[in-house]
């Protein structure tokens, strides 16, 4: 039997130390000890797979049956175990086995009625997702746990979790039935939980994690003037005030020929011109509608032969932007790993790709609107595995490449070009502009990272909120706890908070840009910030306007087109309360 008398533990609350008392112990939802799949609560024990999807992850067991065992445990005569081996295959998301169970909400076990749940555990890093029926896109409460390699007592704070933020916000409801998900998505090894229980009561005890610090805001860089030239005018003419249609095309392959079907459409493209943007990027991974694509891409075969569906998308987009006066980019955005070290060192992937824009290029060559660009490959790297990357000198060969194939259809399309390392302006820097007159130079801009990804899952920040923006003491704490900084938050994020007071200014913003506009003048090319914003998932309001209006009169004063990528609209596409204020965004008509 478990022990169960009245006790208080002091423990790591998913990071935050902190004391859950408890006079009388919480429903358990499960002790592993009976060895069937069912709960202590009536629900039942499942698992799911990538295996659907193309990808290969699995457990070492011969069944999940087998994953309940009534040895070992923590203190006790049973847990589940599973050996998960993570294998992607041709799953072009992250691999992962998950394990789940459901909680059926009845007259004795209301979640609602919980601060949260704990649970022993021991092995590989996971998440614990928290399943509701009011979420319809996948986008589900989660949080992040770390390896642990001796048995941990987690505590989940219901307030300490959130969605991930690409999908519809939605209020956590936990007066209904849930399920509980243990995700592993990170590395394969042993995975191990026990002892599964409502909690009552969390009563946090304060750390002093940080010092608040007066606002330091540094020296202006000096600035040594603005480029003039045609390319220029024509990008600050044609690129500002410009939106991204983010996370649809660049992600999957569209199928349905039908705009219907389409997340982005005629609607949403007049949509955004009724709203004041004036300029539409359209990420885009060209390369998924090419005809035995695998064997283009290794040289195997090397004639390009596009699907007709590519020319639907783009023609589709070419038309409604020239018909709502709005700007169009074609952005082959290669979301899926496929430009890998290996494809940057190959020549003949370099041949396939450069003949790619060929074949596009020729397609447009008689468009003749002075505000289409072609943007050679988003982000080179994107999508790989942690610690792979792309040499800078490698990108620089194939965007060349590019260009020259373009060069030959078509003389004078402006092309935008990016650097290695999420279009880092410091690599940008390093290099000498391409060789080709026609070139806009672009980056990403994110910074203060810790304001912009707050509540973003996929920087293991999914926690993290309420960051002020600007800095001010008034508005600081002591306690990591309160922007929702745990043990399981990397270091490097703790480190961004403790020197926020530094860098949550809009002076520390024009210094970092004031570098790459500084190259931009000694080589006299124009620029683009075609990818930045703030994440509205756990963020005020009122902090996302003040950042947005900031980061507006940073890019005019600096004489540099923009295109956001997230976090002025709402889940229908419409201006978040106070964006268009913020960015000075004329609706049609005024």
């Amino acid at each position: 039997m478990k022990r169960n008398h009245i006790l208080t533990l002091f423990f790591i609350c998913v990071g935050i130390v902190c004391s859950a008392q408890q006079q009388t112990p919480a429903p358990l939802i499960e002790d592993f000890e009976d060895g069937n799949t069912q709960n202590s609560l009536g629900g039942y024990w499942y698992s799911f797979n990538d295996n659907r999807d193309g990808g290969k992850s699995r457990i070492t067991q011969p069944s999940f049956q087998s994953c309940f065992v009534t040895t070992g445990g923590h203190a006790s005569k049973g847990m589940l175990h599973a050996d998960v081996i993570l294998e992607k295959a041709s799953y072009q998301w992250s691999p992962y086995y998950a394990i789940a169970t459901s909680i059926t909400k009845s007259v004795t076990v209301n979640p609602s009625q919980f601060a949260g749940i704990s649970y022993w555990h021991k092995g590989v890093a996971h998440k614990l997702r928290v399943e509701t029926i009011e979420i319809k896109d996948y986008d589900y409460y989660q949080i992040n746990i770390p390896q642990s390699d001796e048995w941990t007592l987690v505590t989940i704070d219901f307030a300490m979790i959130n969605q991930e933020g690409w999908g519809k916000k939605v209020d956590l409801n936990l007066d209904n039935s849930i399920k509980l998900v243990w995700n592993v998505d990170q590395k394969s090894g042993s995975f191990e939980i026990d002892e599964i229980r409502f909690v009552k009561e969390i009563t946090y005890v304060k750390q002093n994690d940080m010092v608040i610090r007066p606002a330091e805001i540094p020296a202006a860089v000096a600035l040594k003037g603005n480029v003039s030239s045609p390319l220029n005018d024509l990008a600050k003419k044609y690129l500002n005030k410009g939106m991204n249609l983010a996370s649809w095309a660049e992600a999957n392959k569209i199928i349905s020929a039908n705009p219907k079907d389409w997340k982005y459409n005629e609607a949403i493209i007049k949509l955004q011109a009724d709203q004041g943007i004036e300029g539409i990027r359209f990420p885009i991974d060209l390369d998924l509608y090419v005809v035995d694509r695998l064997n283009v891409l290794n040289g195997t075969n090397k004639k390009i032969v596009i699907e007709p569906m590519l020319y639907t998308l783009l023609d589709s987009m070419n038309s409604w932007t020239k018909r709502y006066g709005l700007s169009l980019t074609i952005d082959y955005h290669a979301y899926d790993g496929s430009y890998s070290r290996a494809a940057s060192k190959d020549q003949k992937y370099r041949i396939a790709v450069s003949s790619l824009w060929r074949v596009v290029a020729q397609h447009f060559v008689t468009e003749k609107r002075p505000d289409l660009f072609f943007e050679l490959t988003n982000e080179p790297g994107l999508s790989l595995a942690e610690g792979e990357y792309i040499d800078q000198a490698d990108w620089t060969l194939l965007a060349q490449m590019m260009i020259d194939s373009i060069r030959k259809v078509d003389k004078t399309r402006p092309i935008i070009f990016g650097d290695t390392k999420w279009y880092s302006l410091d690599e940008l820097v390093k290099n000498k502009p391409l060789n080709d007159k026609y070139v806009i130079y672009a980056f990403h801009m994110y910074d203060p990272f810790i304001f912009s990804h707050q509540g973003a899952s996929w920087t293991n920040m999914g926690t993290v909120k309420h960051i002020p923006f600007p800095y001010t003491p008034e508005r600081w704490s002591t306690e990591f706890r309160d922007f929702g900084i745990v043990e399981g938050t990397p270091s490097w994020i703790k480190d961004q908070a403790r020197t926020y007071y530094k860098e949550g200014n809009k002076q520390f913003i024009k210094n970092r840009l004031a570098k790459v506009k500084n190259w931009a003048y000694d080589y006299k090319v124009p620029l683009i910030c075609n990818e930045w914003g703030a994440l509205p998932n756990t963020a005020k309001i009122e902090d996302l306007n003040a950042y947005f209006k900031t980061m507006g009169e940073i890019f005019s004063e600096m004489d540099i087109a923009w295109q956001v990528w997230f976090g002025i609209m709402d889940s229908d596409q419409k201006l978040l309360p106070g964006m268009g204020e913020a960015l000075d965004l004329k609706k049609s008509g005024q």
